[in-house]
């Protein structure tokens, strides 16, 4: 085979040379095409120039033609144009990442001339680990073989043992390049060769188990199982977890790898240094969920493989997804006392009107929901209770149900209702103060037996807690007379108050405080028209005036502690009335009502009372009482 090369050089070359001699012809030939005798040439001076041009011109031709053929046959490393050697790798197409391979490479001698100073030298793709060979390599790398001379159809193999990991579906391609020097050449001659195998699989497995649909912010675990398929122990194993943005890791067993130099604090990987055959291990991770309505349903990923210590590159072998359905906390539940869901002082003797209002806003429907009202209180009268639903009460609580109220039994998608009752508070006098907590705490609640097919007793909607705190026991007494307690007249003029004279009368006020101390008290009241202040009054704590532009009296107290009486804070002023004649045989009315205001310094609420309008039937009087009718005297 190698003769048949050298011939075809050699004609080639010879074809050449023709073609130059043409060449040659053609610049020297005469006229009609015959060559000149050049021992008749004459010889002429003026054309030294002329030939000296001429055998450059020759000269370079013939070197060019020379460099040309030195090219072609002593051109080092230039493969001959057909295969001087064989070379062929056997292997598996279909591969397991992590698993062992065996790749042969058969070689031969195709010559008819022995081949010299063979070298093989392989290129192994990437993930390839190095076991064994046979024979075994000449170098630290692994990846040449010194195969000396190589006789004319000898033949031979290389067989070698490894390891490939890379992730399932890449193409993994091993490379083989043989050199040689083929007898009575100088030059070296290259054939290579290379094959393909495809990761289809990988002998690391790995599984997650966990729930396919849960609720907002409930325990959540997920079962990781991994498993070596292999029949041979595994290292340096790496499972990575990668968490849905809305989830809440709360712990895992076993504990995830850390380090403690990594301010990172990473929960989501584990380390397996040692993993043998036909072994499997488990890693329990849990946490919960936060509701985003964004994220109705999240993806949680595991993925297994194998971990380069050196260069902490991760190989992924295979990876498993679970989806899970995060159902939020559809279910709305208000609580509104007195028209408000703040907190709010309360008085003695107060109607509480409580809502309860609820309201499906998820996209399942809630099935056998269960609504209930805590209400704390010992200042609560039970037996006042009015709820047209008939709610059932046991120890402060009230429920209702699909027996009280029907529509609990299935709220579809966006379903509201409302359930009203109303409680009164207890009288002071009904009401140890010293030994009774004085507040109301109400909190309402809820739950349900299913949201769509979704078991949800666990689940609980409730309101925030509304404190109701006593307001203080402020009392105002107001009293209109003409004698006062010890029957002496304070009143001036006729009673019954006569036409066209004029009588005076004594109103008082009295305030007393019971529980905490107010501030700001104010007490006004107006006098009606053709009544008179006559500025004569007594003030036993805080200040008396009279406006005469809207004829107002008020009476201001900066603060009252708790724990006064009448006795301790009143006052009085008198008023005096002349009667006209169309006032005969009627009342007159003395003061409008007055209207007390003050601030609880505790529950920091404003506080308003009413006392009732003063006629001169003056009631409160045991001695001049009932003599108020304006009476005529006829002259």
């Amino acid at each position: 085979m190698e003769s048949k090369r050298l011939n075809t050089l050699k004609k080639e070359a010879m074809t050449n040379d023709v073609k130059f001699q043409k060449g040659l012809s053609q610049i020297y030939q005469n006229k009609d095409g015959s060559m000149p005798d050049i021992s008749q040439l004459e010889v002429k001076r003026k054309n030294h120039w002329k030939l000296f041009l001429v055998g450059g011109l020759v000269i370079l031709v013939i070197l060019a033609v020379i460099s040309w053929l030195g090219f072609i046959i002593f051109s080092p490393g230039e493969k001959f144009g057909n295969q001087s050697i064989k070379l062929e790798i056997k292997g598996q197409q279909s591969i397991s990442s992590g698993d062992e391979v065996i790749y042969v490479l058969n070689y031969k001698n195709l010559e008819k001339v022995a081949l010299k100073n063979v070298e093989v030298i392989f290129r192994y793709p990437d993930g390839f680990e190095f076991v064994s060979a046979q024979p075994e390599p000449k170098n630290d790398f692994n990846t040449s073989w010194d195969l000396g001379d190589l006789q004319k159809n000898a033949s031979g193999k290389i067989e070698i043992k490894g390891r490939i990991i890379g992730e399932v579906g890449s193409l993994k391609t091993i490379n083989a390049t043989a050199s040689f020097q083929p007898e009575n050449f100088s030059s070296v001659f290259k054939e290579t060769s290379s094959f393909s195998s495809q990761i289809t699989s990988s002998i690391l497995e790995i599984n997650i188990d966990g729930p396919k649909q849960i609720l907002a912010e409930k325990k959540a675990t997920y079962k990781i199982n991994y498993r070596n398929t292999s029949d041979q122990d595994l290292e340096n194993i790496k499972i990575l977890v990668l968490y849905p943005d809305n989830f809440i890791f709360q712990g895992a067993v076993p504990e995830p790898f850390s380090r403690e130099e990594d301010a990172r604090n990473l929960n989501n990987q584990w380390i397996i240094d040692r993993l043998e055959k036909n072994k499997e291990g488990e890693i329990e991770v849990t946490g919960g969920y936060l509701s985003k309505e964004d994220l109705p349903e999240v993806d949680f990923m595991a993925q297994i493989g194998f971990l380069n210590q050196e260069t902490q590159e991760f190989s992924l072998q295979q990876e498993k997804t679970i989806k899970t359905k995060i159902t939020g906390q559809s279910l709305s539940v208000n609580l509104i006392i007195n028209g408000s869901n703040r907190d709010q002082p309360i008085n003695f003797g107060q109607t509480l009107t409580y809502s309860i209002v609820y309201k499906n806003l998820g996209q399942d429907d809630l099935d056998d929901v269960e609504i209930s009202v805590i209400l704390d209180s010992d200042i609560l009268d039970w037996d006042t209770i009015e709820d047209k639903n008939s709610g059932v009460t046991k120890d402060n609580t009230i429920t209702w149900n699909k027996d009280q109220v029907s529509e609990l039994d299935l709220l579809r998608p966006l379903d509201e209702g409302t359930i009203d009752f109303t409680i009164q508070v207890k009288s002071s006098d009904d009401i140890d103060s010293k030994e009774t907590s004085l507040g109301v705490k109400s909190k309402a609640k809820a739950t349900v037996a299913k949201i769509g097919e979704l078991e949800a007793k666990d689940l609980t909607a409730e309101t925030e807690e509304i404190t109701g705190n006593i307001n203080t026991d402020i009392e105002l007494k107001s009293e209109g007379r003409y004698f006062d307690d010890d029957n002496i007249a304070v009143g001036t003029g006729p009673l019954p108050p006569v036409v066209g004279q004029t009588t005076t009368f004594r109103i008082y006020w009295y305030i007393a405080n019971s529980l905490h101390e107010v501030t700001s008290v104010r007490v006004k009241t107006t006098l009606p028209d053709g009544v008179e202040w006559t500025d004569k009054y007594l003030v036993k704590v805080g200040s008396i005036n009279y406006s005469p532009k809207d004829n107002s009296v008020t009476w201001s107290i900066d603060r009252i502690s708790p724990n006064k009486s009448f006795d301790e804070v009143n006052t009085w002023f008198d008023v005096s009335v002349t009667p006209t004649s169309s006032q005969v045989k009627k009342l007159l009315i003395l003061t409008d009502q007055s209207i007390l205001t003050a601030t609880d310094k505790v529950t920091d609420s404003n506080i308003t009372k009413t006392s009732k309008a003063i006629t001169s039937n003056l009631e409160d009087d045991p001695v001049g009482g009932g003599r108020g009718l304006v009476i005529d005297i006829a002259e």
